[in-house]
């Protein structure tokens, strides 16, 4: 039986006195109930205590942490002729490790030729706003147009962004476009001379065990860089209270609160995922990072530069994966779906008529709907149901089939914005 749990607050610890850090809770294998409106599996762990998502940008900022490849609103782009940003390598690019390392010198590292290459692109994001507190992150140059991109989390709220070059130049920076749900965000400076963009990759063709090179301010100690492996592909992960974000790329190269919207490279130097967030029991890296893959801002760039302020959707329900036990057990009719556990007030599920279970009931409450379908396509889980509201945005409405006390009933649900804060 798996259980999701995003029901809690974003949890902060007492601050470093120079560096001010937001972490949000992750949710621990508990008997309590999950929340969906996009819910993701977690792993069943042996740690006494719950872990932490920690969110990688040093920040005081309350809501808007990490975003997710939950259901987003999808702008459709103006009409260009030829995009700002290029997402192709260059023909002269290096092929293989060795050839980078080519580059400068016989001595040099596979990490150190990237490092030389690529950290000219790379910025310091400070950070101040009256919501956001001071905070700092990372970002890159993915345009000669002086376009960079970013983690929407970490300027979230921003009253003020400064980016910070290689070379110690300062810039002002003002955000273009987000998107909430992807945790993404892509910010405008006028370059100083010399800086060049980054080559986007293609993160479809990453494979584990492959080297996975970041660069970024880990503590707010910038172009400091990393280096490990591609742990896994196509992760599914979900912070506490915060969209379910899909097609991450899992790496044990060590990234820290501050590393936040840096990139995470490949050995040819080539952007291959925007790093995010951390899993962590002691608020540092302990080898499971995960960035957003550069394919998915690759495709949302277009949209981004046209001004587009995302946000994802959500139905706000807790839910559980219903298996032939939980059926037996609670003498449902199907072993497939998702039992409602709870509701949230004023949510949009609330609002439709959707019933929650009775929390008084024991580990798994009794009495809530089961949902079977959305849309008319069969659900079994809590991921099924956030991947069909992927492509929504807020005022779409879905058709939800619930079970009932064995009747069959639809229901009409409107989508509305997921809340910066889930309580």
């Amino acid at each position: 039986m798996e259980r999701h749990d995003m029901s809690t607050d974003p949890a902060q610890r007492t601050p470093d006195p120079n560096e001010e850090i937001l972490y949000s809770r992750s949710a621990a294998p508990s008997p309590e109930p999950i929340v969906t409106a996009p819910v993701a599996p977690r792993p069943r762990r042996s740690l006494a205590g719950p872990l932490l998502a920690v969110t990688l940008v040093a920040s005081t900022v309350a809501g808007g942490l990490v975003g997710g490849l939950a259901a987003s609103q999808w702008l459709a782009p103006s009409g260009t002729s030829k995009p700002a940003i290029a997402t192709e390598a260059p023909a002269t690019s290096p092929s293989s490790p060795s050839e980078v390392a080519a580059t400068t010198g016989a001595g040099a590292t596979v990490a150190s030729s990237v490092y030389a290459r690529v950290n000219g692109s790379v910025v310091h994001l400070a950070v101040s706003g009256s919501a956001s507190g001071r905070g700092n992150g990372s970002g890159f140059v993915v345009s000669d147009r002086g376009y960079i991109l970013t983690n929407q989390h970490v300027v979230a709220g921003a009253r003020t962004i400064l980016a910070r070059f290689s070379t110690g130049e300062t810039r002002p920076a003002t955000v273009v476009g987000t998107d909430r749900g992807n945790d993404l965000a892509l910010l405008q400076v006028e370059l100083p001379a010399g800086v060049a963009a980054v080559t986007l990759g293609d993160s479809d063709e990453v494979e584990p065990g492959e080297l996975a090179i970041a660069i970024g301010s880990p503590f707010g100690l910038d172009q400091t860089v990393t280096q490990g492996i591609i742990s896994a592909v196509g992760r599914t992960w979900q912070p506490s209270g915060q969209p379910m974000r899909r097609d991450l790329i899992q790496t044990d190269a060590p990234i820290n609160p501050g590393n936040s919207g840096g990139p995470l490279l490949n050995a040819d130097g080539e952007v291959i995922g925007v790093n995010s967030m951390i899993e962590s029991p002691v608020e540092g890296s302990v080898g499971i990072g995960f960035a957003v893959a550069i394919n998915v801002a690759k495709d949302l760039l277009p949209e981004l530069q046209t001004g587009a302020q995302n946000e994802p959707v959500w139905l706000g329900i807790s839910g559980i994966a219903i298996d032939q036990d939980i059926a037996d057990d609670l003498g449902l009719g199907t072993p497939r779906g998702v039992l409602v556990a709870s509701v949230i007030a004023n949510g949009p599920a609330a609002k439709a008529g959707v019933r929650g279970g009775d929390p008084e009931s024991g580990d798994i409450p009794r009495g809530g709907d089961v949902i079977v379908a959305l849309d008319g396509v069969a659900v079994a889980s809590v991921p099924d149901i956030s991947s069909r509201l992927r492509g929504r945005k807020p005022g779409d409405t879905v058709t939800l089939t619930i079970l009932r006390d064995g009747e069959r009933i639809d229901l009409r649900v409107t989508l509305e914005v997921w809340p910066a804060e889930t309580n």
